[in-house]
């Protein structure tokens, strides 16, 4: 039987790393809970699922690698935020301007919609393939020291700063869509745009500017994930399939729903990848998300977003 100390020690240890991994989880979870948000606004108001939104996150995150390996002196990080939230708005207006727009005065089915968004997203992805190939593209370190330890505890540097930016971009948009008459007409257009319209709100404007709030998250969500992994023509779609899933989890068109899912996911994934494996996590992401669809479709969020799909 080992000593009372030993004991202690081990148990202590059990503790750190549980925080470890559940702060880890947490931070990857925050840029899932990112792209979920873009995911699930534009579907809140066009009722589609937006694939080019993966494509935007990729070109966002080309947009602030070459920002930042092309200007001397490197500028600071909070300027290269700045640039890559302005460029994902900028090509989300341009997807709208030629495409969405388009259909919205043809008064088209949701499925051409759907099918825009599919062609932007690979269009987007061969722009950035025929300029760059697909080599990978990797960030100068934010920090001369990578970790930071605190009550004994290791973090990563770059993982608090990822979930510090992320706690801050979700806790203004909840409150945007909260507690602002904007908010409050983007919740009455995505419940019946036809009757907000009749009720005075301008319903083509409100939905451009949900687009470009979509398009501000996917900067972000571009750069943190081209900071914490790299950047390549796929990047956006490789995390496009668990910010659905968070969005289904979370109910499709929840704003709320979708960072709670997006949380809980990222926390599953690194104890799944800690404990059994890469190989298994997408495994288990996407069994939880069948278990959902039989026995909750309409996901965390309940009713709301089940009226409306």
């Amino acid at each position: 039987m080992p000593p009372p100390h030993r004991k202690r020690f081990l148990l202590d240890g059990v503790n750190v790393l549980s925080v470890q991994l559940i702060v880890n989880g947490i931070s990857i979870g925050a840029v899932y809970a990112l792209f979920g948000a873009g995911f699930a606004l534009v579907f809140s108001v066009l009722k589609f699922s937006n694939l080019a939104h993966g494509g935007v996150v990729s070109a966002s995150a080309y947009a602030g690698f070459l920002f930042q390996a092309n200007i001397s002196p490197t500028p600071p990080f909070w300027l290269t935020i700045i640039f890559t939230c302005f460029a994902g708005m900028v090509i989300t207006f341009l997807v709208d301007l030629f495409g969405f727009y388009r259909l919205r005065k043809k008064n088209a089915d949701r499925l051409f919609f759907f099918l825009m968004s599919i062609t932007f997203a690979m269009f987007i992805e061969q722009i950035l393939i025929a300029n760059w190939g697909t080599m990978m593209f990797a960030f100068n370190p934010l920090f001369e020291t990578p970790t930071a330890t605190f009550l004994g505890i290791t973090f990563s540097r770059l993982d608090m700063t990822i979930l510090a930016i992320a706690v801050v971009v979700l806790a203004g948009l909840v409150f945007l869509i909260e507690r602002t008459r904007m908010g409050l007409a983007i919740r009455a257009v995505s419940i019946n745009a036809r009757v907000s319209q009749l009720m005075g709100i301008n319903s083509s404007k409100l939905i451009t500017t949900t687009l470009l709030i979509a398009g501000l998250l996917a900067g972000i969500t571009g750069l943190m994930l081209g900071v914490k992994y790299s950047v390549f023509p796929a990047l956006g779609p490789s995390i496009m399939l668990k910010g659905m899933i968070a969005s289904v989890i979370g109910g499709l068109g929840s704003l709320s729903g979708t960072i709670f899912a997006a949380i809980m996911l990222g926390i599953i994934e690194i104890i799944c990848i800690f404990y059994f494996g890469a190989e298994i996590a997408p495994l288990l992401l996407f069994g939880i998300m069948l278990v959902f669809l039989m026995v909750r479709p309409q996901g965390i969020a309940g009713r709301f977003a089940q009226d409306k799909v």
